[in-house]
C-alpha cells in the first residue's frame, strides 16, 4: 500500500510529467505498445508474491515435493498475469474523437475512441482524466467502441483535462498495467451565467421596428381625427376647407427592438460582467430578439438563433484570452 501511494504521488509530479512528455508525445491518436506502457504488482500482487517465497522457503525447509509444485505453479501463475496484463493494453489505439461545451461549474464531455488489434479482445480497460470519474472500455465484441468522458471545469476560456490515465487490472488483479497519454483534448467552457433583470432594447432609430413614440419626430405614420392638445400646426388645413373636418398628421419614431449587451454597462469585475452578459444573452435568446454583443475591443453584430448565441458565448468564454487556435 506504501509503494502504491508513492507511485501515485510520483505520478502527479512535474518531473514525472517533463518525462513523459518525452516518452510519449502529444497526439489526438496514439497507439500503445511496448514503449508506453507501465506494469507493477498490486498490493494484492505483493501479497501472492510473498506467499509463493514463503511456499518456497518452506519446501526448502522440508523438503516437501508437493509444496514445491504448489509453489512453482503459483510462480508460473504470477508470470502468466504479467504477460496477459500486458497484452490487454498492448496494441490498444486511443483517438480523441470531439469534445461538448458547458459552463462553469459544469460537466463537460469528451469523447475518445478506443480500438483494438483484429482477431484479440481486450475487457477490463478503464480511461479517466484526473479527479474525473474513470469509464470502462469494453471492446472484446467490437474492435472499436466510443468512450465517453465528463470533467468539471471551474473557470471559463479552454478546459485541457491533459493527460488521460489508461489502466487495467486485468485478468487476476495481481498487477496493474498503465500508462498516460495525451490526446491534445480541449473544450471551450463559457462564463458561469448570472441572471437578472432583461436588458433594455438600444434607443437607435432605424426604418423599421416598434412603434414607441407617437409625438415628437419628423417621420410621418398616418392621419386622425383631432384631439384637444394637438398642435395647429399638423392640421390639414386643405382636407378642413373642403370638409370642414379637422385632420391632424401623426407622426412616430421608431426604436430598434434588438439588444446591446455592452460590458461597460453592467456592474462588477471583469469576471463578473462576462458572467452578467452570458445571463443576459441566453434570457434574449429566450425570448428570440435579436441582440449585439459590445465588449472593449470587440462588437459583435445583431443576430438571433443558436449559431449567434454559440458566437457570443464562445467570445465571452475567450475574453481576454488566448484563442487555442
Amino acid at each position: 500500500m506504501e509503494q502504491a501511494a508513492k507511485l501515485a504521488r510520483w505520478e502527479r509530479s512535474e518531473r514525472f510529467g517533463r518525462w513523459l512528455d518525452r516518452r510519449i508525445p502529444k497526439s489526438s491518436r496514439i497507439t500503445l505498445s511496448q514503449d508506453s506502457i507501465f506494469i507493477f504488482p498490486t498490493a494484492t500482487g505483493f501479497v501472492f508474491g510473498g506467499l509463493v517465497v514463503l511456499l518456497i522457503i518452506g519446501a526448502i525447509n522440508y523438503q516437501n515435493s508437493l509444496v514445491y509444485g504448489v509453489a512453482f505453479l503459483l510462480g508460473s501463475l504470477f508470470l502468466v498475469a504479467i504477460l496477459y496484463t500486458f497484452r490487454n493494453l498492448s496494441g490498444i489505439t486511443l483517438e480523441y474523437v470531439a469534445s461538448g461545451s458547458g459552463f462553469v461549474g459544469e460537466p463537460i464531455e469528451f469523447e475518445v475512441r478506443v480500438a483494438r488489434p483484429s482477431g484479440a479482445g481486450r475487457e477490463g480497460v478503464q480511461l479517466g482524466w484526473p479527479d474525473s470519474i474513470p469509464q470502462w472500455a469494453e471492446i472484446f465484441d467490437h474492435e472499436a467502441a466510443p468512450v465517453h468522458l465528463y470533467v468539471t471545469s471551474s473557470a471559463r476560456g479552454w478546459l485541457r483535462p491533459g493527460r488521460l490515465l489508461v489502466e487495467t487490472y486485468y485478468p487476476l488483479g495481481l498487477l496493474r498495467a498503465w500508462t498516460w497519454v495525451d490526446l491534445d483534448a480541449k473544450a471551450i467552457v463559457y462564463p458561469q451565467p448570472i441572471f437578472g433583470a432583461a436588458p433594455d432594447a438600444s434607443a437607435r432609430q432605424r426604418d423599421e421596428g416598434v412603434l414607441v413614440d407617437p409625438k415628437g419626430s419628423d417621420d410621418f405614420n398616418d392621419m386622425r381625427g383631432y384631439r384637444p392638445g394637438d398642435s395647429v400646426r399638423r392640421i390639414l388645413w386643405r382636407t378642413y376647407a373642403r370638409t370642414e373636418e379637422l385632420i391632424v398628421k401623426e407622426y412616430a419614431s421608431y426604436v430598434d427592438p434588438r439588444f446591446i449587451l455592452d460590458f461597460d454597462a453592467v456592474p462588477g469585475d471583469t469576471e463578473e460582467r462576462l458572467s452578467r452578459l452570458t445571463g443576459m444573452a441566453l434570457t434574449a435568446t429566450n425570448l428570440q430578439r435579436e441582440f449585439a454583443v459590445a465588449l472593449p475591443g470587440t462588437f459583435i453584430e445583431s443576430g438571433l438563433g443558436s449559431a449567434h448565441l454559440e458566437r457570443v458565448l464562445r467570445t465571452l468564454a475567450l475574453y481576454g484570452i488566448d484563442d487555442g487556435d
